[in-house]
């Protein structure tokens, strides 16, 4: 009889065990916060969008993360007719000197296997933390490098957003270490590059610079609002005339 007992006990500590573990898991999933992202296939006669990025295309943080980051937010303004993918990885960088190049990832490979029709690349804001920063030459550079490694697809080309000081500064970095005088540098960069490269451009640093608002939790990510912005900006490029004509 005591050894049922102690086994009941054993076993109710597993299941709270394993309600804590599943419960933390979904916390952090449905916050943005896990990382975890499905990867669709295509059907036949789809368009394929690659969304490339860091945690602003993952969707860092982002409240009920599954329907709000902004690559869902694409597919569902898209509509079946598409298939839109989410290669954004939190915290990685262009430069292969960064402490999380972006290429080291298994996501870049995935997001090349894909073969999209379009990818939409948004990156640089890892770039700047003071221990990536090398100068605007080697980030134009290596931009250029990881941008060609996309072969024939048609490359719609993001500035990077806005990042804001909190607490009243107004120079040096901000929160998760970004420097946000060094991020417009880099958005000129990407602007530069794109005019060089014939690529099209979506100014999304212009878009958000003006919207604190969308960065209310710590000035570097995007909220629901700011995703819901972010998509209907690539939504209304895509969906163009100027791919038709």
């Amino acid at each position: 009889m005591k050894r049922k007992k102690v086994g009941k006990g054993v076993l109710v500590v597993l299941l709270v065990l394993a309600l804590i573990v599943c419960g933390g898991y979904g916390y952090l999933y449905f916050n943005g916060l896990s990382g975890i992202r499905g990867i669709a296939e295509a059907a036949g006669g789809q368009i394929k969008v690659a969304c490339v990025g860091d945690s602003t295309t993952y969707g860092h943080g982002i409240s009920n993360w599954p329907q709000n980051n902004y690559p869902k937010r694409l597919q569902n303004l898209l509509g079946n007719g598409y298939c839109v993918n989410n290669f954004g990885v939190s915290g990685y960088a262009v430069q292969a000197t960064s402490d999380r190049p972006y290429a080291s990832r298994e996501e870049y490979q995935q997001s090349l296997a894909f073969d999209g029709d379009f990818v939409v690349f948004m990156m640089g804001t890892n770039d700047t933390k003071p221990q990536n920063w090398q100068g605007s030459d080697a980030f134009k550079t290596e931009l250029v490098a990881l941008l060609d490694s996309y072969g024939d697809a048609e490359v719609i080309l993001c500035t990077p957003t806005a990042a804001f000081f909190l607490d009243g500064e107004t120079e040096g970095v901000t929160s998760h270490n970004i420097q946000p005088l060094v991020v417009e540098e880099v958005a000129q960069i990407v602007r530069d590059v794109a005019q060089e490269r014939g690529c099209v451009l979506l100014d999304i640093h212009a878009l958000t610079s003006g919207h604190p608002e969308w960065f209310d939790k710590d000035g570097v990510h995007p909220n629901g609002e700011g995703a819901a912005a972010i998509a209907q900006e690539v939504y209304a490029l895509l969906t163009s005339t100027q791919w038709y004509d």
